[in-house]
């Protein structure tokens, strides 16, 4: 038989002799944390007692970590071993690439994570995507040993989540009466765009990533990126009328700092808190111009009442405030780097897209932090020559590239590292109008930085590289997710 061929590269790959060819549905007997990992080995198993079981997944005290897991086959049949349900779900992510019509290699495997944070990051304020097609989304990322997925909900262009309380946030504030027209960025197209999830959809999403192994971070953006909330509620803002924004780039339009909206945005994150059981909402704070702080009087005042000097440490302010709003609902607060130039508290997630050295200044305050730099992991970016590509923001970033992104270079000090939860690709929307674009952007790059996310530098590097993306493309496509090619 051939390689192994698992995408991302496991710690320990040890082939035995022999293969396990029994017919299927294989008898199974495994532990109740394992229920979501067997789920997704659909008919191929079948419950039996211990003795009569060919397929054996075992919980272990220690030995493999919160995430990892062993993986053993041979001639008498598969044995898993692992601390916890995510053992196991990666587990059977590992044991579905090596499924086939023939038999099973004989093998044994060891298997960690190197990051706890492996991220994958979908706009849906620009461009949304159907519900099943992020399912499909989801599926891709947890056969890859992805664990988060961070949904922007809202931005200038759209707000996507509804929010019973507020309900013209999705009545007035999910449609804009066009988009810039392709190829075209200052012309519009003259086509209405409307789009938003129910609560309920909302839940059924969560809750089908949660069975895959994967949180979903949502992202609800402030202070800035406002527009399309501010179109339906102009009184949290400067008062003044708005619209959904139709065009791309950055809003001037801030959320205020009186009471009335502070209290808006309570409503809205316990709302947004109680469809995500995960530990993390994201509150963006990027790309917030503080002209209309700077000459609003009720900002002037609450400068004043918080010994705060100017409008961009107000907006520090304002993140230390909404962050006291997550705490007590029970989440943690996740946000781009600009925060850092703002005085964010230290329990802040920082997300550092504009380079790795915003990172380590993260790092070094104390910040756990999650690198995704838009020199290498900003999927929306061209990835061919730009001749022959669809359209796209800008920038350019190929698969090898990606390939070669080490995070944790030298220059990161061991108190740094420490601080380093993983790494995240991003794809916004402004250029990817459906799912199939989507998904041609993702991947293959998704799966390379799958590798960097969980793979050590050597065992990603080191032979069969280009054998297992192409397995796994081929898996993909049986799921009926497609794949970027380079234009003939």
């Amino acid at each position: 038989m051939g390689e192994i061929l698992i995408l991302p590269a496991p710690v320990s790959v040890e082939r035995g002799t022999g293969v396990f060819d029994a017919p299927h549905p294989w008898g199974l007997h495994a532990p109740e944390a394992a229920v979501d990992a067997i789920a997704l080995l659909g008919d191929r198993v079948r419950p039996a007692a211990q003795a009569e079981a060919q397929v054996i997944f075992e919980c272990v005290a220690e030995g493999h970590g919160p995430e990892g897991y062993a993986l053993s086959i041979e001639s008498a049949g598969v044995r898993v071993e692992a601390e916890t349900r995510e053992g196991f779900l990666h587990a059977v992510a590992s044991l579905r690439q090596l499924l086939g019509d023939g038999p099973l290699p004989a093998v044994r495997i060891q298997d960690a994570p190197r990051f706890r944070w492996r991220g994958l990051h979908v706009d849906v304020a620009r461009h949304a995507f159907a519900l099943p097609d992020l399912m499909r989304f989801v599926d891709a990322m947890a056969l890859q040993k992805f664990n988060r997925l961070h949904w922007h909900l809202t931005d200038d262009q759209g707000w996507r989540i509804e929010i019973k309380r507020w309900p013209k946030l999705t009545s007035i504030g999910s449609k804009r009466a066009e988009s810039p027209k392709r190829g075209a960025r200052d012309e519009g197209d003259g086509v209405p765009y409307e789009a938003h999830y129910t609560q309920a959809e909302v839940r059924a999403f969560v809750a089908y990533a949660a069975a895959r192994g994967i949180t979903v971070v949502p992202e609800i953006d402030m202070p800035g990126h406002a527009q399309a909330a501010l179109s339906a509620y102009p009184e949290f803002g400067s008062g003044a009328p708005a619209e959904v924004w139709t065009r791309w780039g950055i809003s001037k339009r801030l959320f205020s700092v009186r009471e009335e909206t502070l209290a808006f945005l309570d409503d809205v994150l316990a709302e947004v808190a109680a469809l995500f059981p995960g530990p993390y909402i994201h509150l963006g704070g990027d790309e917030a111009p503080t002209a209309e702080w700077e000459v609003c009087p009720a900002a002037a005042e609450r400068m004043q009442a918080e010994g705060v000097d100017d409008a961009r440490a107000l907006q520090g302010w304002f993140h230390r405030r909404m962050a006291t709003t997550l705490a007590r609902l029970g989440k943690r607060p996740v946000a781009w780097d600009e925060v850092l130039e703002c005085g964010a508290p230290p329990e802040t997630i920082v997300m550092a897209w504009r380079d790795a050295a915003h990172a380590q200044t993260a790092a070094r305050a104390g910040h756990d932090v999650v690198l995704c730099p838009m020199t290498h992991c900003y999927f929306d970016h061209y990835q061919g020559p730009v001749a022959s590509e669809p359209e796209a923001i800008g920038g350019y970033t190929d698969l090898a590239k990606v390939r070669a992104y080490e995070p944790l270079d030298a220059s990161w000090s061991p108190a740094e590292a420490e601080h380093l939860l993983g790494v995240q690709g991003n794809l916004w929307s402004e250029y990817i109008h459906d799912a199939e674009h989507l998904e041609t952007m993702a991947w293959p790059r998704g799966s390379a930085l799958a590798e960097v996310a969980w793979s050590s530098t050597a065992a990603r590097t080191e032979g069969h590289a280009d054998a297992r993306l192409t397995h796994m493309l081929t898996l993909l496509a049986s799921l009926g997710v497609t794949h970027w090619r380079p234009s003939s």
